[in-house]
Parts: structure tokens; C-alpha cells; sequence
């Protein structure tokens, strides 16, 4: 038993002197804090006679800060100020984007709080250009980009990833409005360094169940090309019973020099006819995208673009619209 005390008070000294030592040649120093900058804007206009609106848009700010506090430990906080739904009688709502803390250790890591989901952060990477245009699931409402809840990753073998996640279910600008939570389960393989594939699984329960699933792959080669093949399927949209959506989504940058970019993507929303219906339940808002252009690099932290955006609606009755944008992104 006295040995026992001895090694217990040793124990404790090395650990005291471990917490508490001012270690000169230390290279990192806690807290490390970095700002988050990021403005999307744009000017666009019509380029035939159904596509009217010619303006300036500021369409989304991001502020916040990201903070590590310890080797392992980090948290990050956000704001987004973006334009709301158009019954709003504001021009501009700020919201709450994240606020999560982050345990990164070993093959773990775990997020909680408000976070950022991983699907849409992968789907946006790939893509390359949200600034000019969201992701599919973004776009047509499969999903949320953040939400309340937590997220444990876990690495497998090198490469290869599975993680978890169960959350509100509303996302972050309605953080809990009942008692349904959506719970999500993900894998993702990354083959060499050079591809990586991803499928996922997001179910949430009320007196209609709905379903997400999600596959996506991306390339890169030799930092010249990189593209993006996405499928997306809900299951009872809006949980509504066979309300069913399926999106697909690709994508292509090829990477001329450090200043300039070409790029282009394609997007089809498609929803199911219900019995013995003639149309689609959702024909009015289902149809292909097409967006194309070239990115220039003015420095580091600011990029614009000229491009071309064209959606043609399934809807016999809608018309094509075309427009010419120049957007831009600044980050810090």
C-alpha cells in the first residue's frame, strides 16, 4: 500500500508539472485563433426575354472564429447573413451557422453542437465553386448544411472513414420545432489519393418517414482536373407518403494554371407521377441545369468568375431562363 501511495504521488507530480511546465522550445502555443471571412456576391443578367431580373446580389457573408484550444480540442463558431425566402419582409437574416466543439484524436473525432454535416462540406469541395452556385442537395432541399447534434468519425484502416451522426433534423435556421431527429450513417473511401467515393444513409421519423440516400465520387489529376459524379434519392419528401425526388448532379474543373479556370456542371431533378397521375407532383420545379465558365484568381483570398447559367424547367408551360453572371468570393 505504501508503494502504491509513493507511485500515486509521483504520478501526480510529473502530471502537475506536465499541465503546468513552461516549456521554451514548445512550438505550439494555445489558444491558436483564426478569423472567418467569406462573401459571396455577383451581377448577373438576362440573355433571352423570360429571364428579366438584372442586379447586384450580396448573397451570403460568413463571420465567425475557429479556435484551437489544445492539441485535440477546437471550436468554431459562425454567423451566415443571406438573403431569406422571398415572403420576408427583410432583405438580409443573420443566423447562428456554427457553433460546435471538436475532440480529434487517434482514429476519433468527434463534432457537437451546431454543426456542419459532411456530406454537404464533401459535395461542395469537389464542386470547387460554391460561390457561383449550391450543390445539388443545397439547391433542391435534400438535406441540411448544419444542424444541432453530434457527428463521431471514426478511422477504420488509412482511407477509409465511417461516422455517424444524429441531429435535430430542421437545421440551423430552425434549430427544434418538434420531437422527430434525423439520424444519418456515412462511409467514405478514399482510393489512393486521387479518388474518393462516399454513400450515405439519413432517416428521420414521424407519421411518414423520410429518407435520404446519397453517392457521390470525385477525381482529381495532377492538380489539372477534378470532377464529381453525385446520385441523391428522398424517399417522402417533406414527409409526404410517395413524394419522391431524385437528383443527379456532375461536375468538371480543369485547372489551366494557379490564375485560371474552366469549369462546368449539369444538374437533373426528377419527381415520381403518383397512381395513376399524368404529371409529376413536383413537375413544376423539376428540371436540368446547366452551369459553365472560368474562374480567375486575383490573389489568395479573392476569386471571380464570368459564367453562364441556364435551367430548363420539365414544365411545359415554364420557360427556359438564361443568365450571364460575374460572381466573386472573398475568404479569409
Amino acid at each position: 500500500m505504501k508503494k502504491i501511495k509513493i507511485l500515486f504521488t509521483v504520478y501526480l507530480l510529473i502530471l502537475t508539472a506536465t499541465m503546468f511546465a513552461n516549456d521554451s522550445d514548445s512550438v505550439d502555443i494555445y489558444p491558436k485563433t483564426k478569423p472567418i471571412i467569406k462573401v459571396f456576391g455577383n451581377y448577373h443578367f438576362g440573355l433571352n426575354d423570360y429571364s428579366t431580373v438584372n442586379a447586384f446580389e450580396l448573397t451570403r457573408a460568413y463571420l465567425g472564429y475557429d479556435v484551437k484550444v489544445s492539441e485535440n480540442i477546437s471550436f468554431k463558431t459562425n454567423i451566415d447573413m443571406g438573403r431569406p425566402t422571398s415572403d420576408s419582409k427583410y432583405d438580409y437574416v443573420a443566423y447562428l451557422k456554427t457553433a460546435a466543439l471538436k475532440y480529434h484524436k487517434g482514429k476519433i473525432q468527434i463534432n457537437a453542437g451546431l454543426i456542419g454535416l459532411k456530406q454537404f462540406k464533401l459535395q461542395e469541395k469537389i464542386w470547387g465553386h460554391r460561390y457561383v452556385y449550391k450543390s445539388l442537395q443545397d439547391e433542391h432541399k435534400f438535406g441540411h448544411s448544419a444542424d444541432l447534434g453530434v457527428m463521431l468519425e471514426y478511422k477504420l484502416i488509412d482511407g477509409l472513414f465511417i461516422d455517424a451522426t444524429i441531429r435535430n433534423g430542421e437545421g440551423y435556421k430552425k434549430l427544434q420545432s418538434d420531437e422527430t431527429f434525423n439520424g444519418a450513417l456515412g462511409i467514405t473511401y478514399h482510393v489512393w489519393k486521387n479518388i474518393v467515393v462516399r454513400g450515405s444513409y439519413e432517416h428521420s421519423e414521424k407519421s411518414i418517414n423520410q429518407s435520404v440516400y446519397s453517392g457521390l465520387i470525385g477525381f482529381q489529376m495532377k492538380d489539372v482536373i477534378l470532377m464529381g459524379v453525385e446520385y441523391n434519392y428522398m424517399q417522402n419528401s417533406s414527409y409526404i407518403k410517395n413524394h419522391n425526388l431524385t437528383g443527379y448532379s456532375a461536375y468538371l474543373t480543369f485547372i489551366m494554371n494557379d490564375k485560371f479556370q474552366l469549369f462546368g456542371r449539369y444538374d437533373n431533378l426528377k419527381s415520381n407521377k403518383i397512381n395513376d397521375e399524368i404529371i409529376s407532383w413536383n413537375e413544376s420545379n423539376d428540371g436540368e441545369a446547366i452551369i459553365a465558365g472560368v474562374q480567375y484568381k486575383l490573389e489568395k483570398n479573392l476569386k471571380v468568375s464570368t459564367n453562364l447559367q441556364y435551367w430548363a424547367p420539365d414544365k411545359n408551360s415554364l420557360n427556359k431562363e438564361v443568365y450571364a453572371f460575374i460572381s466573386l468570393e472573398y475568404k479569409l
